[in-house]
């Protein structure tokens, strides 16, 4: 797996994360070894379980509006909504506003 970001302590690697490709967000990956110290510390929100996604055939970050199961809507179609321009999602955009799960402007 591809690593995007890293989480520093002192200027040592301690682990890595990934990004969401559903919201963009970071995230620790439970291999790098830093699972317990994320349960432990305030990174707690981000040591949830992780869902694969089939059709971005990524992980998401486990929030209930990545869930894939549910919702999978690209980042770049959350960007389009918010620049107004339609795209095949919106029905889906609109389920997830009208459910609080997406704040777009």
């Amino acid at each position: 797996m591809r690593e995007d970001g890293a989480i520093l302590i002192d200027g040592v690697q301690q682990g890595t994360t990934q990004r969401c490709p559903h919201c963009q967000g970071h995230f620790i990956l439970a291999k790098s070894g830093t699972l317990e110290m994320a349960k432990q510390s305030a990174l707690s929100d981000m040591a949830r379980p992780r869902v694969f996604c089939k059709r971005c055939n990524r992980l998401t970050c486990g929030r209930q509006c990545c869930d894939p199961a549910l919702y999978c809507v690209p980042f770049e179609a959350k960007l389009e909504r918010s620049e107004g321009t339609k795209n095949k999602y919106d029905g889906l955009m609109d389920e997830m506003q009208d459910k609080g799960l997406l704040h777009l402007p």
